[in-house]
């Protein structure tokens, strides 16, 4: 079954298309693509990323496309006329992809392969078709994939292993009959209206009827559900993408088996919500109506949490239900303990229930709907211990009463621990406004750390490590650990009150914090290339290109311009230097540490403030004792540009010519017009020189004496995006006085 513009046909002839699976979200975001030539890929070829596959007739296109923010790609048809209000007709098993560029749709040995950074995570069965067969997207929408030479070969699109498996198809011994089949097992039959189909080869097809040659319809196949959607342009119509349903079969969950995905149940409204104990995987879908991830646990079971299997889990009534969820297991156990039993045994078993006979779930439990009059049926859900401790159900807890001595000393203990709560509550609320920032417990961060067991690196500050938080996409994060109370707290007042409520490609994203008595914990999004200094001055880390660095002093410059000068404030940073510039994945450079910095209101210029940042990069104002700019961080950018340029620090006395201080011997050999000497020796001579003289320049600029004479942040950008012309800058004369031997600690004056 495939989308068709205006024509949608079943058919159980021998070429046929795919299984489709549309998923159908309304209000969706839709992702720029790139067209990949032809509508057929032939064996050995395929495409990846964001090329797609064209119809011939220009109407359809497959690719990986997403149905909204924060949600995975799937392999898709959608009208190619429409990106941005068509639904995806057809999404290849529903296989997830959460990395877009290394994504990949390949024809090889007569199989159809969806890879992901080149493994692959389906594949086709070749058993009846030839090497030589090809996937061709016909004029209707439908993929197909067949023998060059024969069209009469197709491979069936199934996916064995994934737990939702569904297709609709003809119902021959009924009018206009269909069945939803789901699993492979379980069906549901229905009927199209006579108004809609018009059946042919005697029952074997049905064609959807054509009203109006200009209204664009299509058959949609979404968890066990089928409907009929029609383009509206009326404004008035019910969503925002424009595409209403005629007509749905079913109508809610209460007469589909997998509608409300794995722990989510029916509710006597025909609502999909989560068992208790559990939430939605993916908050983001079940806000747009799609509940195929399903519901997972609040927290996990006791044998997941230590890799074995432990009797400190519980389990849950839920009843009232119509019937009993999908798929039990039949037990040899003959009473209701032994069956409990059982299921404690397994970490796999989630549920069980005793009614003549034990029944046990494995893995996910599906089909949960509540009836609204009886009979009933009932099922016990497995809980983690924390959660039924949480909830007041571990039995042991009970004993700690017996003792009036044990009692009484418990009591303590707790009002002990809720006023130390109550005072983390009270400091962490005057943070809870900052933005959209996560208060994390000091639990979660100890084990998203392994109990601060990765370091990744210490400064004056603290210590930084690594972590991951949990959840249905797990996240890197780095987490900062203040040390000492005054600094520590200004420090962290700083950081969250600057970074919370900012946004930008090349800051680094600042996710949570946590208050836990004098400790403060700041929680950052992972860099995975570590900070700048670490590429530029360590022989061990691999070398940067001249493109990589001349990008990275860019983003930089950008990234300072963003606080300079986009912000409601100006937030002056103070502390610009290669330890503070973290690295992406992508070496995309990314502002950090926060710590120092100062927000200046829009009617202020300058700000009279304690002396602060790092010696080498500090600006000579703070010397003289004058007001201090946001040029100041302009100053410390040339210095950083200057160490990007050459790969050695500043700081370090020279060993050759009649300059001791670098910056000194840098701003002499632009006059003269030598920047080639500057370059960092290890690159060669590879770097585009013009740049590399547009960036001696603009360091140079920067480092001016006189803050008048520095360029604005944002005239640095444009220079080094080649906007503005940049002239040669005269030697800076106090530059001979600003070298302090060995000494580049940082300073944090009160």
């Amino acid at each position: 079954m495939g989308a068709v513009k205006r024509v949608c046909s079943l058919s159980r002839s021998r070429e046929r298309a795919l299984p489709t699976f549309p998923l159908v979200l309304l209000s969706c975001a839709f992702f720029a693509v790139a067209a990949f030539a032809g509508d057929t890929i032939v064996p050995g070829d395929g495409i990846s990323g964001n090329e797609t596959l064209v119809s011939k007739n220009g109407d359809f296109e497959l690719g990986f496309f997403s149905p909204g923010d924060n949600i995975h790609f799937f392999l898709g048809v959608r009208f190619k006329k429409m990106p941005s209000t068509s639904p995806n007709f057809w999404v290849g098993n529903r296989v997830p992809i959460t990395d877009l560029p290394s994504a990949a749709l390949e024809v090889f040995g007569g199989s159809l392969c969806i890879k992901e950074a080149g493994a692959s995570l389906w594949c086709s069965s070749a058993a009846t078709s030839p090497p030589t067969a090809a996937a061709v997207l016909l004029d209707n929408g439908n993929l197909v994939v067949r023998d060059q030479a024969n069209t009469g070969i197709n491979i069936s699109m199934t996916y064995e292993h994934y737990p939702l498996n569904g297709s609709i198809s003809v119902d021959r011994s009924r009018r206009n009959g269909f069945v939803l089949t789901a699993d492979g097992g379980l069906d549901t039959p229905g009927t199209f209206p006579d108004w809609m189909v018009t059946s042919q080869d005697n029952g074997s097809s049905l064609i959807l009827n054509r009203p109006n040659p200009n209204v664009i319809e299509f058959l949609q196949l979404h968890m066990g559900q089928v409907s009929l959607m029609r383009r509206s342009e009326d404004s008035a119509a019910v969503n925002k993408s424009g595409w209403v349903a005629r007509w749905t079969f079913p109508s809610d969950c209460k007469s589909g088996a997998f509608f409300c995905g794995t722990f989510g149940s029916c509710t006597s409204n025909g609502k999909c919500t989560c068992l208790d104990g559990f939430e939605p995987s993916y908050p983001v879908e079940w806000g747009l109506g799609y509940f195929v991830a399903g519901c997972s646990r609040s927290l996990p079971l006791s044998c997941e949490t230590n890799g074995q299997t432990e009797h400190d889990d519980s389990f849950i009534l839920i009843d009232k239900l119509q019937g009993l969820p999908y798929n039990p297991v039949d037990d040899s156990a003959e009473s209701d303990g032994d069956c409990e039993q059982a299921c404690f045994s397994n970490c796999y078993c989630v549920a069980y229930v005793y009614d003549s006979g034990c029944k046990l779930w494995y893995d996910k439990l599906y089909n949960l709907t509540f009836a609204s009059r009886p009979p009933y049926s009932k099922v016990y859900v497995r809980w983690g211990s924390e959660l039924r401790a949480k909830n007041g159900l571990h039995t042991r807890a009970i004993y700690l009463f017996v003792s009036g001595f044990i009692a009484l000393a418990f009591v303590i203990l707790i009002l002990a621990l809720l006023w130390r709560h109550r005072r983390d509550l009270f400091t962490c609320r005057k943070f809870e406004v900052e933005g959209s920032l996560v208060f994390y417990s000091y639990g979660q961060i100890k084990k998203a750390t392994r109990n601060f067991s990765d370091k990744l690196g210490e400064g004056g500050f603290g210590s930084v490590f690594r972590g991951t938080m949990p959840g249905p996409e797990p996240t890197a994060i780095g987490v900062k650990r203040l040390k000492g109370r005054g600094h520590a707290d200004k420090q962290f007042r700083a950081e969250v009150q600057t970074v919370g409520v900012v946004k930008h490609t090349n800051l680094v994203r600042l996710l949570g914090f946590c208050v836990k008595g004098d400790m403060r914990l700041l929680v950052y999004e992972y860099m995975p290339n570590g900070s700048l200094d670490s590429h530029l001055f360590s022989e061990k880390s691999s070398l940067l290109n001249w493109d990589l660095r001349y990008r990275i002093a860019l983003g930089i410059a950008k990234g300072l311009a963003y606080l300079h000068e986009a912000c409601e404030d100006c937030i002056i940073h103070f502390d610009i230097k290669p330890e503070n510039i973290l690295l992406d994945e992508e070496f995309c450079a990314k502002i950090s540490d926060f710590g120092m910095a100062k927000l200046l209101g829009r009617e202020f210029n300058s700000a009279l403030t304690t002396m602060r940042g790092t010696m080498g990069y500090l600006a000579p104002e703070w010397i003289s004792g004058q007001p201090i700019t946001k040029k100041a961080d302009v100053y410390s950018f040339g210095i950083v540009l200057l160490e990007i340029v050459s790969g050695r620090r500043t700081t370090k006395r020279l060993k050759f010519g009649s300059h001791r201080y670098f910056p000194l011997y840098a701003a002499a050999q632009v006059n003269e017009g030598n920047v080639l000497c500057l370059l960092d020796s290890r690159l060669e001579g590879n770097a585009n020189v013009k740049e590399l003289d547009i960036a001696c320049r603009v360091a140079c600029w920067c480092i001016q004496d006189d803050e008048d004479d520095r360029p604005s942040i944002g005239q640095v950008v444009r220079m080094l995006e080649g906007i503005v012309d940049t002239e040669i800058p005269p030697i800076p004369p106090s530059l001979h006085n600003l070298m302090e031997e060995g000494d580049s600690s940082s300073i944090y004056s009160d």
